[in-house]
């Protein structure tokens, strides 16, 4: 069985989070999304993961990890779940797994699109 593991804050679950997670869907037996608690908090983890399960409802290979902090600041490989790839379009993520030995991907960001969760939390925050 083939893992990915698929990390972010996800403040907001927004389409380039979906158009990615999609683009990576095939290659995979199962896809760990990975939701980390980190500032700006809009969303609880339960509220993001519940998104997901809503727009990926009739799609069966997801599993939700949760982890307290950022990935980039992670020392220690054991807070992890178990998988194969970590797969990322933030090339910090991949230089911290690989420092960690894990194999990476890197995953060009939505293909043409933009999508910023910073102007996404911007906007949210003026109301």
């Amino acid at each position: 069985m083939k893992i990915a593991f698929f990390p972010g804050k996800f403040q907001p679950v927004h389409l380039g989070h979906i158009i990615s997670i999609m683009e990576i869907y095939e290659d995979y037996d199962k896809i760990i999304i990975g939701i980390t608690e980190d500032n700006p908090k809009i969303l609880s983890f339960e509220e993001r993961r519940d998104i997901f399960q809503v727009v990926f409802k009739y799609l069966d290979k997801f599993e939700y990890f949760y982890f307290d902090g950022i990935l980039s600041e992670i020392n220690n490989s054991i807070l992890l779940p178990k998988y194969d790839i970590c797969v990322s379009g933030n090339i910090v993520v991949i230089k911290k797994m690989n420092e960690l030995g894990f194999s990476t991907r890197y995953l060009e960001r939505s293909k043409g699109l933009y999508y910023s969760g910073t102007e996404l939390r911007s906007i949210h925050e003026k109301g």
